[in-house]
């Protein structure tokens, strides 16, 4: 089963953010007039009780009996504690970004206000639909009066992703182009099939360890836009699934996140597999848009080469050699990742 998911049409795919997701939240948005994100001046002016617009990052959560909240960062040195229902409790599975829509109460100026979640989202998710509104007009008015059905194919995304690379061996069969908002809408029907596979690699996990590990896998491709494949490549072949294991150089967890790195990347217990997949996929992300940017290629393998020796041997060493270091341990590790992400897509060498 978890071959047929990993071999199925979603070689075709770039993951995006659960629609799911950002209807309900679209839905809360429109019932409640909000047009955009409200400036943290807005909410320090609130009196009464309104309901606003804010984006942050989740920085951490907090329990109280049966009352749970999380602890947003606005702005460098300003953060909202912000109460939250059962519903919305993936907020409290590791650091992300997100719209949130909020009800803000507050009696006079000289109260602290109260913030209660209505509704949040991936704050990348939703600029991407905003940006679609805007663009929305001006393709309406280039369009030609004959107009041609319109493709099942998902759009491509901007910036670099490892799924857009093309191989010179392309797939032995041709896949069928999915249908874009089904499975954004249905992403998570492939978490049991993720954990299946990840089992497989680790039978020593269990069924609610492989399920965490999966969900945060494709929660955090969706988020930052990479194939999660192609993280299921670097995961296995960095520790094997294994959320407790350590290098010998000290790197630790599922991403094999060195300490300063993991600090970095706002990762505070590097073992935990959900902040330890937030900081990997970010880690990722970052390295793939540079060095897209660089070799200005972002169909061919180059720029994908170059991140999995960077995350491997810093991307000072990357520079420094103009390309993959002659390390012996980087060179196998490029090899190794980029033989098992093609398996995972179906490529035959």
């Amino acid at each position: 089963m978890a071959r047929r998911l990993l071999l199925g049409w979603l070689c075709a795919l770039l993951i995006g953010a659960w629609g799911q997701e950002l209807e309900s939240y679209l839905k809360t948005r429109t019932a409640h007039k909000i047009r955009g994100a409200t400036p943290i001046a807005g909410l320090e002016l609130a009196v009464g009780s309104r309901v606003l617009e804010v984006e942050g990052v989740v920085v951490g959560s907090v329990a109280v009996g049966e009352e749970r909240s999380i602890l947003m960062e606005v702005e460098p040195g300003r953060s909202l504690v912000i109460q939250i229902d059962e519903s919305h409790g993936w907020l409290t599975r590791g650091q992300m970004r997100i719209r949130a829509i909020v009800q803000v109460r507050r009696e006079s100026e000289l109260v602290t206000p109260t913030y209660r979640l209505l509704d949040a989202a991936f704050a990348s998710t939703v600029a991407k639909w905003e940006a679609q509104q805007r663009a929305r007009p001006q393709a309406q008015a280039s369009r030609p009066s004959q107009q041609k059905k319109p493709s099942t194919r998902p759009p491509a995304r901007g910036g670099s992703v490892a799924s857009r690379a093309k191989s010179p061996n392309p797939p032995q069969r041709p896949q069928p182009a999915p249908d874009w908002d089904t499975f954004r809408a249905n992403l998570s029907l492939y978490v049991p099939e993720y954990a299946a596979f990840i089992r497989s690699r680790n039978p020593r996990l269990s069924p609610q360890q492989a399920d965490q590990i999966a969900w945060a896998i494709l929660r955090f491709s969706a988020h930052y836009g990479v194939d999660p494949r192609f993280i299921v490549a670097i995961v296995l072949v960095e520790s094997g699934f294994n959320p407790n294991a350590t290098s010998r150089k000290g790197a630790a967890g599922l991403g094999q996140l060195m300490p300063g790195t993991a600090r970095g990347l706002g990762v505070v217990d590097p073992y935990d597999p959900i902040q330890n997949l937030n900081g990997t996929v970010k880690l990722v992300r970052g390295h793939l848009e540079k060095y897209w940017a660089q070799t200005g290629d972002p169909n061919g393998w180059e720029h994908v080469v170059l991140a999995l020796a960077a995350y491997n041997a810093g991307s000072g060493a990357v520079r420094k050699h103009g390309g993959v270091p002659p390390y012996r341990e980087t060179q196998n590790y490029v090899r190794k990742v980029i033989q098992v992400y093609k398996q995972l897509c179906g490529i035959r060498e």
